[in-house]
């Protein structure tokens, strides 16, 4: 019998775009027993900075979308911007 897949969250960075914010998935986080991370990366994001979130759940291509599917994920945290 197949053994349940370990927790995970996935990874995300923002990219500004002309008029909205893109959402581009760039890896996954895995969970340990005590809370910390292991982070697998397929891209590096230029501004150093990453969004991880849980997993959420779609359903099979084929089944109609649910809630999830219509449902955005939230607006990305923006750091100010700093002067020198």
């Amino acid at each position: 019998m197949p053994q349940p897949s370990k927790p995970f969250k996935v990874v995300y960075i923002v990219a500004e775009r002309p008029g909205h914010k893109q959402w581009i998935r760039v890896g996954a986080a895995f969970v340990n027993k005590d809370g910390s991370l292991n982070v697998r990366l397929d891209a590096l994001p230029l501004t150093g900075v990453l969004h991880i979130r849980d997993e959420v759940h779609r359903p099979h291509p084929d089944e109609p979308a649910g809630p999830t599917e219509t449902t955005p994920l939230p607006a990305a945290h923006t750091e100010p911007k700093r002067t020198s």
